[in-house]
């Protein structure tokens, strides 16, 4: 039966604890989920260690029926974002909570409050905790367990939402593509290898470059830069900070092959690149025990196992692509790595299919799921 919740803000560390503890709760008999490492987990709202901070903030709330934690979210305003978009939009996630309208309803409006008292006039989410991770409902693809960086959400959560006024203003979709040996896709293969070869003929200038430790974090700075090109009119783009940068570079050598990461060149000049990673989502989902310490130690042997991989960037630079760029990435990438199973390509914002459309004139894919944001006005 409905009834009113204590909405409070979370500061002691039972608090906390109950904050972190309420999804997996919620979501024990879901077979889709992928919990995370609770480090990780905690990190995301740690005002102190991750570097989304220096230009935004964030309140938690909790939602008590009693001694027992309903429901969580969190407010956040970022700086960056509402000057880099000439917004006053704030935002919400990490927004979980039982079956039941009014404890949504209370969240909400908790965070939208919080939010107004900000100068915020318009509040968007899920984002957690921004754009650069989790974000989105998913409205599509309920029982496609996520890869990593991806989240995942109760079907219910939709409507409850929009029961709170909320409109759906982007969707963004998750393609994949299951490896197929057959004699249809060797011949495809075969055609592309070709194509590769008479482009480099075409186009000395042409080279493909090698990603190995002592350039990574070069040649992700140099990706950087390309992709605020390639992405500087995305809808909801923000360029990373520097410090943002580097998290991401010490974030992404704990899993990074760096044979996944595919760069092409006209001459010195950076003009494609295409990264993939393993799914750690995969490994986390194997391991066995509850603690990060024996989790943690399971995962460099579950990662050397797993079948299934991630294109997390793929971009070409706006001058070089009528070239065949892309269809060169593409080609390097696949034609290396036979031992992954399943690719995934996400986030393709429906609204910018362009890039879909180019890999699958490569590629079988299949969109298997997808993924909303949330909007509505403050009152």
């Amino acid at each position: 039966m409905s009834q009113d919740y204590t909405i409070i803000k979370v500061a002691s560390a039972k608090q906390i604890d109950d904050f972190f503890s309420l999804r997996r709760k919620l979501y024990r008999d879901d077979p889709a989920i992928v919990f995370p490492l609770n480090s990780i987990e905690r990190q995301l709202l740690d005002p102190a260690s991750h570097p989304l901070y220096e230009h935004a903030c964030r309140e938690m709330f909790a939602a008590y029926q009693g001694n027992q934690i309903v429901g969580r979210i969190v407010a956040i305003k970022d700086d960056l974002h509402n000057q880099h978009c000439d917004d006053q939009v704030g935002f919400f996630g990490f927004l979980e909570a039982v079956d039941d309208q009014v404890v949504f309803d209370q969240l909400i409006s908790t965070a939208s409050d919080w939010l107004k008292e900000k100068g915020c006039n318009r509040i968007r989410g899920p984002v957690s905790p921004s754009m650069k991770g989790e974000f989105g409902l998913v409205t599509e693809g309920f029982d496609v367990t996520p890869m990593i960086m991806l989240g995942h959400s109760l079907p219910r959560y939709v409507e409850q939402i929009q029961a709170c006024g909320f409109e759906s203003v982007r969707r963004f979709q998750v393609y994949r593509y299951h490896s197929i040996q057959s004699q249809e896709m060797a011949e495809r293969w075969s055609g592309f290898e070709q194509t590769e070869r008479r482009l480099f003929q075409r186009f000395p200038q042409l080279r493909i470059g090698e990603v190995n430790r002592q350039n990574f974090a070069t040649t992700i700075r140099e990706i950087n830069h390309l992709g605020n090109i390639v992405r500087s009119e995305g809808w909801g783009f923000v360029p990373l900070t520097e410090s943002e940068l580097n998290f991401m570079i010490q974030n992404l050598r704990r899993i990074i092959r760096y044979d996944l990461i595919h760069v092409v060149y006209w001459e010195d000049r950076l003009i494609g690149y295409i990264v993939t990673i393993p799914d750690a989502n995969w490994a986390l989902k194997k391991t066995l025990g509850k603690s990060d310490l024996v989790r943690m130690l399971q995962m460099p042997f579950l990662l050397k196992r797993t079948p299934r991989c991630r294109v997390i960037a793929l971009g070409v630079d706006p001058d070089f692509r009528k070239k065949g760029v892309a269809t060169i990435l593409i080609n390097q990438l696949l034609k290396r790595h036979a031992e992954f199973k399943e690719w995934e390509f996400s986030w393709v914002d429906s609204d910018n299919l362009k890039s879909i459309r180019i890999i699958k004139r490569t590629l079988p894919l299949n969109r298997v799921r997808s993924f909303d944001l949330f909007e509505k006005a403050i009152d």
